[in-house]
């Protein structure tokens, strides 16, 4: 299994943020699989997000890449 992405984000799925991110990635590759480990991280909260990538990544195939975007201080 090559080119696959995984997102996390503490964005929700009540607007469009995540929408946005799988445009932006499938106009670089349109190949690229991309699938959701969560979008439930509890805002700000990095070391969430940390433990929920600690506790599944090693389950993805060597190669994988993952964008966790949490940002504790909201635009920075």
């Amino acid at each position: 299994m090559g080119n696959a992405l995984v997102f996390q984000s503490d964005f929700g799925l009540l607007d469009g943020a995540v929408s946005a991110m799988y445009g932006v990635a499938c106009s670089v590759n349109h190949d690229l699989k991309m699938y959701d480990l969560t979008h439930d991280i509890p805002q700000f909260n990095i070391w969430e997000a940390s433990y929920r990538l600690v506790q599944t990544m090693n389950y993805w195939p060597v190669g994988t890449v993952f964008v966790s975007v949490v940002d504790p201080g909201v635009g920075s």
